[in-house]
């Protein structure tokens, strides 16, 4: 059973940690950027907002994967981050998408 190697997986799990620290401050900080979309369509600020935090989300990520990872498994964090950081930056936006406007 000590021949598995389940470090690809480990990787993983730790870019998935990462996009889960870096979510909501990214987040919050380019919603509180497009405060003069509000007055567009509905549907601008929210994917304006996701798309930006995935991009700042999949940086932090390749800078954990590069700095910390073992050599060889860089791409599996950036996996992990980027698959993580997609899901909650769509669940994200569907929310900021159905929430009231103020």
């Amino acid at each position: 059973m000590s021949d598995i190697n389940l470090h690809g997986f480990d990787a993983m799990g730790h870019g998935a940690l990462v996009a889960l620290l870096a979510v909501l401050p990214s987040t919050l900080l380019f919603w509180s950027l497009t405060r003069g979309l509000a007055a567009g369509p509905r549907v601008l600020r929210p994917v304006i907002t996701g798309s930006a935090s995935l991009g700042l989300i999949a940086l932090l990520g390749a800078c954990y994967a590069l700095a910390a990872e073992r050599e060889g498994h860089e791409g599996s964090a950036l996996t992990g981050c980027l698959l993580a950081g997609f899901v909650l930056q769509l669940l994200l936006c569907f929310l900021l998408l159905f929430s009231r406007r103020s």
